[in-house]
């Protein structure tokens, strides 16, 4: 029985011995793969792990660490004395699954779940199964069955607290598992009281823009700077002085004069150009603030994936006169539609900021915000961030590669944090144009003149490469090469 068993998932997993990438990626993968397409059902019992590495010719080793790390993310279950047995809570809220034919690899597998995003739009903007597409996180990678337990869990919850609206700050648990996160990841201790939960991200910008300056009032802005975020403060009806960004990140002499209250910075992973601010940039801008009587909006924008040294410490951790907002979300080291960030605040403002939220939004999703909590303090987030680094670094090295072998029509920057990359064009071409055509070939990318406010002097594409399968790397940037070379 097992050796039939063993025979159909060898069907699934293809042994590349030359060249290829670990052996245990290479049975992981169409393992989950198979798991989330729906070929491998909740229940099915597999293999022994001896009988498995008998017949893949791989180390009984190899096989148990494959089978505990899915087990680790909620796709297994390791029952002592009867075996290992696919989950049997598989979440229920994805899209309706295919079976993937006989013999189909994890790359297929893969693309067909995301085509199936793409048609349903079930719980995810179709944009984010276009590959290349800059800032999207690898989707086939999140422990869904994992996840899903602690969904399942706070949904049994039967204290009345449950179905409330919550604290406007947010849940405890999790505003406390945040505060021990950043003390121990982040090098940013502070207080759990600190800590205000919103709605993402841009829900944060908007409450501090509010509460902390007038229509009217000057705000510094990064240029090239994130166009969303630009045209929110824009419609909050702020002046926008736009100050240029180097390798050090922002000018801050260009904007002397300028009268600002505020300034909105990404200092671990500035977007879209993914530099990092210096140390005596961050000192400069603390000690405008002070001069100034003006607040500081710190994104931490991809601070989690950073591949050479530990990430880099906040401003607000060496803000000696409580003028730094700091804003930290969970849409890329998780998934965007989770929608949770949060506000790590100068005690004076803690009051301010708790009494505007219980006006504004009464609190973010409480259900979301009991299953995260649990996520976090059970070890599972910095679990998920190491192996999701791992992984993004492994692919941030192969788009490199093979970008060095498409020939002269760009060439490849990629800092050393972040999810995307910088292809630059030749001299006279048209970003715009050229993302146009990409898009065409399947190549997602946008232009680097989108985020500009005053036209840039080089022409490029931010390319996003952590969300790209194994199977689209080299097609899609021989596609791009090929487009662009036309264009000469």
């Amino acid at each position: 029985m097992a050796k039939r068993k063993s025979g159909a998932l060898l069907t699934l997993i293809r042994i590349d011995r030359v060249g290829g990438a670990p052996l245990s990626r290479q049975i992981e993968e169409p393992l989950r793969s198979a798991i989330l397409a729906g070929s491998l059902p909740g229940g099915t019992r597999l293999p022994s792990s001896r009988a498995l590495a008998a017949d893949l010719g791989v180390s009984r080793q190899t096989v148990v660490q494959v089978l505990e790390s899915l087990a680790a993310e909620g796709f297994l279950e390791m029952r002592r004395g009867s075996g290992t047995f696919v989950a049997a809570t598989i979440p229920q809220h994805l899209p309706q699954r295919l079976a993937s034919p006989a013999g189909a690899t994890a790359a297929s597998a893969v693309s067909g779940l995301g085509r199936r995003f793409a048609a349903t739009g079930i719980g995810y903007d179709p944009a984010e199964s276009r590959p290349f597409l800059p800032n999207s996180p690898a989707y086939d990678r999140f422990p869904f069955a994992l996840w899903q337990k602690y969904v399942t869990r706070q949904g049994r919850q039967a204290w009345r607290g449950a179905m409330s609206y919550g604290d406007p700050a947010g849940y405890a648990p999790l505003r406390r598992a945040i505060a021990e996160y950043l003390a121990l990841h982040r090098s940013d201790a502070c207080d759990p009281e600190q800590i205000v939960i919103t709605a993402g991200g841009h829900a944060a910008f908007m409450i501090a823009t509010l509460l902390l300056t007038d229509p009217g009032d000057g705000l510094l802005f990064e240029d090239p700077g994130p166009l969303v975020a630009r045209k929110l403060f824009e419609s909050l009806g702020r002046r926008l002085v736009h100050v240029p960004v180097d390798d050090e990140g922002m000018v801050l002499a260009e904007a002397e004069g300028s009268g600002a209250r505020m300034a909105f910075v990404m200092p671990s992973r500035q977007h879209p150009m993914g530099r990092s601010m210096s140390l005596v940039r961050r000192l400069q801008l603390l000690d405008w603030a002070n001069a100034g009587d003006a607040w500081i909006l710190e994104d931490d924008y991809d601070s989690e994936f950073r591949y050479t040294g530990r990430p880099l410490p906040s401003i607000r951790s060496i803000d000696g006169g409580g003028r730094v907002i700091y804003v930290g979300t969970f849409s890329k080291a998780l998934f965007p539609a989770l929608r949770l960030g949060y506000l790590v605040l100068p005690p004076g403002l803690v009051g301010m900021f708790r009494n505007a939220m219980a006006l504004m939004f009464r609190s973010a999703p409480l259900a979301s915000q009991m299953a995260l909590a649990g996520f976090i303090a059970d070890g599972h987030f910095t679990s998920h961030l190491r192996r999701m680094r791992e992984l993004y670094a492994e692919r941030r090295q192969a788009f490199l590669d093979v970008a060095g072998r498409c020939g002269g029509s760009f060439r490849v920057e990629i800092p050393d944090s972040g999810m995307n990359a910088i292809a630059w064009l030749a001299d006279g071409r048209d970003d715009r144009e050229a993302a146009r055509r990409a898009a065409g070939a399947g190549v997602h990318g946008y232009a680097l003149a989108d985020y500009c406010a005053r036209p840039y002097p080089r022409q490029g594409l931010l390319l996003g490469f952590t969300g790209v399968a194994p199977h689209q790397l080299a097609p899609g940037l021989e596609a791009l090469a090929r487009v662009l070379s036309r264009g000469a």
